[in-house]
């Protein structure tokens, strides 16, 4: 094996591969939210402001890296104002992910999908306007208005009387969860998006407009032409009855604990789990890992231990020692100087006789990535007497 991988595998830390499994895991988890629409223009933001920083960094930018270290809260504050609806998205999906909590979706019965499927065909053949949602992980609370609950079994008699032109919630949407009709008369947000609802009515475009708010999926069926529509993810579909029997299948299912995340597949999960990880490896060879030998010299305590009560240190004695220490330059960074101290153990002296001790061997607290190199004072003389 070459010197130089030895030499690395020899540094390497326990702590430095917990410290790129926790980079490798917020990279994954950055990455996996980037994929989605919304977020991608702050993560287009973020990736520039970072190589613009890097490149001050490496071509000595002088007024650039300034601007950057005095301006990092501004532009954070910055950041968060002007992408705060694609900030509160992304930790919505990150707290409803399948890691950070159970799903409180069950897999629903085949029964209550046809029961459903047949009922939006009757509606769409009748061109009667409806409004159905499947929320996913994420919450809807903070989305939809109104709302009656009453939290009754899924039946095509029911449905089929809640969006009759006449009943009086037949214009907002039934919400569907845990395989029964939680709430009746629901407002959803409307879409500003006017290109993708283009020619349709204010169904789609309340039905759009959730979907860009969260992950729920809303089935609408069209009052002037009888089409079926799903929207989910800021995209609209046309399906037939069948093709919708195979979207709720899949949706529904995608929502158990076993179920891909976010619906991608193994393949696509592994890769972004690989650059996420050779990115940490990346960044820590970067920013981390140095191999320049750095040698420093430090001030530490003297101190007296497990001395008699009723004794002192005869005059003079030393309070102080240099301790010279030999390391990286990471080692140095996270060294804490305060807590090393020269300790000398007294509880062996007698009176006035005079004991030679190491102040070396008393050294303690030293981290393990650092050596002593030198200490000056190396021995101490150390006489006691009677208070």
């Amino acid at each position: 094996m070459p010197s130089y991988l030895n030499e690395l595998i020899e540094q390497i830390r326990l702590a430095d591969a917990l410290d790129i499994g926790i980079v490798t895991l917020l990279i994954y988890v950055g990455l996996v939210w980037l994929r989605h629409r919304s977020t991608q223009s702050l993560g287009v933001v973020i990736v520039l402001l970072a190589a613009l920083y890097v490149l001050a960094g490496w071509l000595e930018m002088y007024l650039t890296t300034m601007v950057f270290q005095y301006g990092i809260i501004a532009v954070i504050f910055s950041i968060i104002v002007i992408f705060q609806q694609d900030i509160r998205h992304g930790i919505e999906r990150l707290v409803s992910s399948r890691w950070l909590r159970q799903s409180k979706h069950d897999s629903a019965d085949s029964g209550i999908i046809d029961t459903i499927v047949e009922t939006v065909a009757v509606l769409a053949r009748d061109q009667i306007g409806a409004l159905i949602v499947f929320p996913g992980r994420e919450p809807l609370t903070r989305h939809v208005r109104g709302g009656v609950l009453v939290d009754a079994e899924i039946s095509e008699p029911l449905l089929l009387s809640i969006f009759h032109p006449k009943s009086p919630g037949h214009d907002g949407a039934v919400l569907i969860e845990d395989s029964r009709i939680q709430q009746l008369s629901l407002h959803l947000p409307l879409s500003s998006n006017l290109m993708k609802v283009q020619g349709s009515g204010t169904r789609h475009t309340a039905a759009l407009g959730l979907s860009e708010c969260c992950d729920a999926l809303v089935v609408v069926v069209s009052e002037e032409r009888g089409t079926i529509t799903i929207a989910h993810n800021g995209e609209l579909t046309e399906l037939d009855p069948a093709g919708l029997a195979q979207r709720l299948e899949q949706f529904l299912a995608s929502q158990t604990v076993t179920s891909n995340l976010r619906g991608e597949s193994g393949w696509d999960r592994w890769c972004m789990r690989f650059a996420a990880f050779s990115l940490a490896i990346l960044l820590w060879f970067l920013f981390a890992y140095q191999t320049a030998t750095l040698q420093r010299t430090i001030i530490v305590p003297i101190e007296y231990r497990n001395l008699a009560e009723d004794w002192v240190v005869a005059e003079p004695r030393s309070s102080y020692a240099e301790v010279t220490l030999v390391g990286s330059d990471k080692a140095f960074k996270i060294l804490d100087v305060s807590a090393i101290a020269v300790s000398l153990e007294l509880k062996d002296m007698q009176l006035g006789t005079p004991k030679r001790l190491s102040t070396e061997q008393a050294l303690t607290n030293v981290p393990s990535e650092l050596s002593v190199n030198e200490i000056v004072p190396r021995w101490v003389n150390v006489v006691v007497r009677q208070k």
